[in-house]
């Protein structure tokens, strides 16, 4: 049910190179986790108190790539937990509202096109991601499987905030860039919940026959 286009698919050479790494020197998934935490606050420090855009995307490339690799270190050790997971979801969501309030701070006084607030626009930006993480979560309450459609998934979500902030660095155009940025994620956040109301529709309708 995922979709086939996924960041994830891409990195995960990599990925699990690393984990394999850090279980030679005995890192634990939740540590892992913790790693993930902790590069994004670094990510508030670095734009908030340095307005490093290089630095802040270094960070949040970091915090995707751990987010790969907890996992992986759980699967390869037969270390996955249910409160592995749970524990896991919750600094993910910490993690990006960590990202998230450093570009609020770092934006603050951006007027784009000389009347839209920056900061209205990530902070719209943060709710729509909310909305997708928690669409797919309750569908996987209701019925057993992987509902992580749309464009925009978290791995998504990191990668395009690297990308452009490092365009933003060099070639300016933050204000546009994070615009995208936020329809992509309005969109991806609307898709997800018609898409999965379907699905589960669908499913509801095969349990009555």
């Amino acid at each position: 049910m995922a979709s086939k286009f996924r960041l994830r698919y891409i990195f995960r050479p990599i990925i699990k190179i690393l984990a394999k790494l850090l279980i030679k020197i005995r890192v634990s998934p939740n540590i892992a986790t913790l790693l993930m935490l902790s590069f994004s606050i670094l990510s508030i420090i670095f734009l908030v108190f340095f307005s490093s855009l290089l630095l802040f995307s270094l960070c949040v490339f970091l915090v995707g790539i751990f987010d790969g690799i907890d996992g992986m270190i759980a699967r390869l050790t037969g270390k996955a937990t249910s409160f592995g997971g749970f524990f896991d979801s919750i600094m993910d969501r910490l993690s990006e509202f960590n990202i998230y309030f450093a570009l609020i701070v770092y934006c603050r006084s951006i007027i784009l096109w000389n009347f839209l607030d920056l900061r209205l626009v990530i902070i719209i930006s943060l709710f729509s991601s909310v909305m997708i993480s928690y669409t797919r979560a309750k569908a996987e309450n209701v019925y057993n499987g992987d509902f992580d459609v749309g464009l925009m998934a978290r791995s998504e979500r990191l990668f395009y905030i690297v990308i452009a902030m490092i365009l933003a660095e060099f070639y300016g155009y933050i204000g546009e860039l994070l615009f995208i940025f936020m329809i992509l994620v309005i969109l991806t956040a609307f898709f997800r919940y018609f898409k999965l109301r379907h699905l589960i529709t669908d499913f509801e309708n095969q349990d009555n026959i």
